[in-house]
This record gives structure tokens, C-alpha cells and sequence, in this order.
């Protein structure tokens, strides 16, 4: 657990950022840019905009206040400081011009809480809960050990297996607090010394990294990808379907585990060849849990509705003549809901409620009218072009090096996969705009990116859950995320500029 801050230290940082916000809005405004016969000028709003930004990822960067606070904060002072005047909107066929801070109020809340997004990740808690309060997760990593064997290397590539494919489709967090309690469980059992074998960080580490690789294989696999759908969607008119994302986000993931595999037996090789578990024992332990439950055949029947749902729309779509067009967040919350209902009835709202993150949700909803505003207010634009306009003449091959190396920096400043998509996403987009690029070239590398963060354990809780057992330090952790993320620059390339146009994903 993070020690709380002193409160010296926490007065420090909200003056700090505070001060930063005066600096920014008190700066006179640049010099407008031009761009072939376009002229691009940074606004008092927009600079307004970029003040409240600047003291947001300070709040975030020093977790001075938790992040779905500062997030809320940062909603409300935008209307209150005029962010939202002058913003135009359709309204019942009409064109409505905001103004004044009730109406300002009301709309920055609609445009983040009214974001059909908070059903989506409401549906995947819900999921991600049933997986969790039912024996699959056990059953399912039993089932893998008796298939991989005792072999203490192929143990290790068992977990990045089995975290990669379940992450998939439950949440990050989920997953890991799974596979917590076996992995702790063949590391006592055969008395693995926390810090000392080399076993158990791997191990640990392999933990924290499988569900990581997964979290890029679909849009439910991990926050900022259901956030990249929705601002192509909402800033550029481009629907991703479930599909078109998988196409590339399955092979990108699963490339992954070869040479995070590969990675971790040569930074940790493990000192004993197997684990002293014999697979009488890892039978018995399966025997003990009896025949599929109830509980877990309906978990299952759910799930397959929904995955079958999700990756089929776009046939639905066809088939139906555009009748029937059900949106991810439709899928999700409505999985989500039949837990709760005949013949199902797995959950109950007690057990349910304990897996709903809603300070993650808070984030995610009020943040999203940051990134929004970021791109209404042109401040997004002018912010792409100031940094990186000499982009343009880069190649595919070296664009999306760029991007994906970019976002691994600041995913080490921004302790929060989904603070970071929705801070540099906006930003990405109005780039391909302003070069009349496809935005999904630039997006979709950020977005895969967002979630990989394995250089400091506080860059996501899935980090944090199997740190806390004790097998592995920071410095551990930090010297095999640098050289992973090395290797995930490289492999990211090389996937999405590949498939892309095979797949016809993108267009160079």
C-alpha cells in the first residue's frame, strides 16, 4: 500500500500546481502558426484549456489528490473559467452556441457522464466480477499448470499465457488478482525466498505482464481502448468496430509473450528446474473442485453471448440490412445484467458491488470531457503542431515508432493508462487532421501503448497486486520493463505497420 503524503508535502504540490495554472493563463498568447494557407492560433480558451490540462497531469503525476478527484475538479472549473463559452452544439436539429456556466455546467457533465462509455466499463466490472467470485479463475490456471507441466520455465510462460488471454476479456486488475493467490501458492510451497529466487520474480513478474500483453487485444481488454473508439468516433466520425481492433490487437498480443518469455529466463534464470508439485497433486486439486458449478456454466454462457456479440455485430449489422447495430457498451452492459437474471442468477448486487471500481469510472467519465474540450478549444491542435509538426515527413515504419516510444515516456509520468489515452489522444487526432492523415495511423499505436506500462509498479494497479507479495523489488521490476519496453517498441512497429494495410485497418 502507498504511504499517505505528509501534509507539508501535499500543500507543496496543490501551490505548485496552482502556480503553473497562473503562469500558463497569464502568459501572453503565442504567434499563430500556419500550415499551408491555414492559420492556427492558439485561444484564450484554449489556453485556458491547456492551464487546466497542465495542472491536472500535476495533480496526477504527484497523486497529491486521487486521481478521479482531480479529475471531477478539473470538470468543474471548466465551465466556471468559460472553457465551455462559445462552444456550438446541435440541439433537436438546431445549432446552439453555449454560454455562462449553468449551461456550460450542464453540458461538459453531459458530455462526459452521458457518455454511453459508463456502461461499457460498468458491463466489464460486472464480468470481470462473476470470473472472479466463481472457481474459473482457479480451475482455468490448474488446467494450465496440468497442461504445461512442472517445469519452473514453462510455469513462467504458463502465467503469461493464461494472463494474456483472460485479460483479453476481463478487466487488467481482474486477471492478476487470479493468478495472485496460485503463483503465492507454488512459491510457498517450495519455500522460494521473497527478493532471493530468481523463480519467484520471474514468476511475480510474469503475473504482472501477461495481463498487460492482453490488454490490447480487444476494445474490453484495457481502459484506454474503448476511449481511443470513442473519440474516432466522437472528434472524427470513424467507427472501429470490435473487430477491425482485434485484427490487430490479437497478434500484437500474442507476439508479445514469446519474448517477454524469452526476457524474463534471461534477466531471472531460475534457480531450480521444477516445482516440487506432482501432477497427482494438481489432479487432486481439480478433483476437489468438483464438476462445473451452476455458476460457473451460466459465467460461461454469459461470457460466450457477449464475446460472440461483440465480434459478430459487424454480420449482424450486414445480415439485418443496419436494423440491428449493437454498440460495444450495449454488449457489455447487457451481459452484465443477465448475471443478475433467470436462468443465470449469478450475482447477487452485494457480491457484485464489490468488483465495481467506481473511482475508476469516476476517472475515466470526468476526465473525458478534458480530452473533449482539449480538442474543441483548438488547443489540442495547436498543442500537435507546436510538438509534432516535423512528423509529417516521417514513413510509416518511423511514424509509428515515434508514437508508440512517445507514449511509453509519458506513461511513466502519467501513472494511469487511462489518464494518459485521454491526454494524448485528443492531441493525436487533431494532428492527422490537420496533415489530412488517417487518424487510426496515429491512435491506434497510441492507444495499444497506453496500457503497456512495465518500467515503475505505480503505473497501473495490475503492477501493484503482485508486488505486494514480496518476490520482486522496484528495481526489478523497473530493469526488466526497461529492455520489455524496448522490445515492445520494436514488436508494436512492426505488427501494426505490417498488418495494417494487410488487414486494411490502415491506409498509408
Amino acid at each position: 500500500m502507498k504511504k499517505p503524503q505528509s501534509r507539508t508535502r501535499q500543500i507543496t504540490y496543490i501551490v505548485l500546481g496552482l502556480v503553473v495554472f497562473a503562469l500558463v493563463i497569464n502568459m501572453p498568447l503565442p504567434r499563430a502558426m500556419h500550415v499551408g494557407a491555414e492559420q492556427v492560433a492558439l485561444t484564450q480558451s484554449g489556453r485556458m484549456c491547456l492551464a487546466l490540462l497542465l495542472l491536472a497531469i500535476i495533480y496526477w503525476i504527484t497523486e497529491v489528490v486521487p486521481f478521479h478527484i482531480t479529475a471531477v475538479m478539473v470538470m468543474l472549473m471548466m465551465p466556471v473559467l468559460g472553457v465551455t463559452d462559445g462552444m456550438t452544439i446541435i440541439r433537436h436539429g438546431d445549432i446552439v452556441r453555449i454560454h455562462g456556466i449553468a449551461a456550460g455546467y450542464k453540458e461538459i457533465v453531459r458530455m462526459s457522464f452521458g457518455n454511453d462509455l459508463i456502461l461499457f466499463f460498468l458491463g466489464v466490472f460486472l464480468l470481470s466480477g462473476a470470473f472472479t467470485e466463481t472457481s474459473l479463475g482457479k480451475r482455468m490456471t490448474l488446467l494450465m499448470l496440468r497442461l504445461m507441466g512442472t517445469s519452473t520455465k514453462m510455469v513462467i510462460l504458463g502465467f503469461l499465457v493464461l494472463g494474456t488471454i483472460l485479460s483479453m476479456w476481463i478487466s487488467n486488475v481482474g486477471v492478476a488478482a487470479i493468478l495472485l493467490p496460485v503463483s503465492v501458492g507454488i512459491l510457498k510451497n517450495m519455500d522460494a525466498k521473497p527478493l532471493e529466487s530468481n523463480f519467484g520474480k520471474a514468476l511475480m513478474i510474469a503475473t504482472c505482464w501477461g495481463p498487460g500483453f492482453g490488454g490490447i487485444a480487444t476494445p474490453a481488454g484495457s481502459g484506454p481502448n474503448p476511449i481511443a473508439i470513442n473519440f474516432m468516433r466522437d472528434l472524427c466520425g470513424v467507427n472501429i468496430s470490435f473487430l477491425e481492433w482485434m485484427k490487430i490487437g490479437i497478434p500484437a498480443s500474442l507476439m508479445l509473450i514469446p519474448f517477454g518469455w524469452a526476457l524474463l529466463l534471461l534477466m531471472f534464470p531460475p534457480e531450480t528446474k521444477r516445482i516440487p508439485i506432482a501432477k497427482e497433486d494438481i489432479k487432486t486439486q481439480l478433483a476437489g473442485l468438483g464438476r462445473l458449478s451452476s455458476d460457473e456454466k451460466s459465467t460461461m454462457i454469459v461470457f460466450g453471448i457477449v464475446i460472440t456479440l461483440w465480434i459478430f455485430n459487424p454480420v449482424i449489422k450486414t445480415v439485418t440490412g443496419g436494423s440491428i447495430d449493437l454498440p460495444i457498451s450495449m454488449v457489455s452492459i447487457l451481459g452484465g445484467m443477465l448475471l443478475f437474471l433467470p436462468p443465470f442468477n449469478v450475482m447477487s448486487w452485494e457480491r457484485a458491488s464489490r468488483h465495481i471500481s467506481w473511482d475508476s469510472i469516476i476517472l475515466i467519465m470526468a476526465s473525458l470531457g478534458l480530452g473533449m474540450m482539449t480538442f474543441h478549444t483548438g488547443a489540442a491542435r495547436w498543442l500537435s503542431l507546436t510538438f509534432l509538426g516535423g512528423v509529417k515527413s516521417f514513413g510509416p515504419l518511423v511514424l509509428i515508432f515515434a508514437v508508440v516510444a512517445s507514449v511509453m515516456v509519458i506513461k511513466i509520468f502519467l501513472a494511469s493508462n487511462t489518464v494518459t489515452g485521454i491526454v494524448v489522444i485528443p492531441i493525436l487526432i487533431s494532428l492527422a487532421q490537420g496533415f489530412s492523415m488517417d487518424p487510426w495511423i496515429l491512435v491506434g499505436p497510441a492507444a495499444f501503448t497506453s496500457s503497456l506500462g512495465f518500467i515503475l509498479v505505480t503505473q497501473s494497479p495490475t503492477n501493484v497486486i503482485p508486488y505486494t507479495a514480496g518476490y520482486f523489488s522496484i528495481k526489478d521490476f523497473a530493469k526488466a520493463g526497461v529492455m520489455m519496453s524496448i522490445v515492445i517498441s520494436i514488436l508494436l512497429t512492426l505488427v501494426i505497420a505490417l498488418l495494417g494495410p494487410l488487414t486494411g485497418v490502415y491506409t498509408y
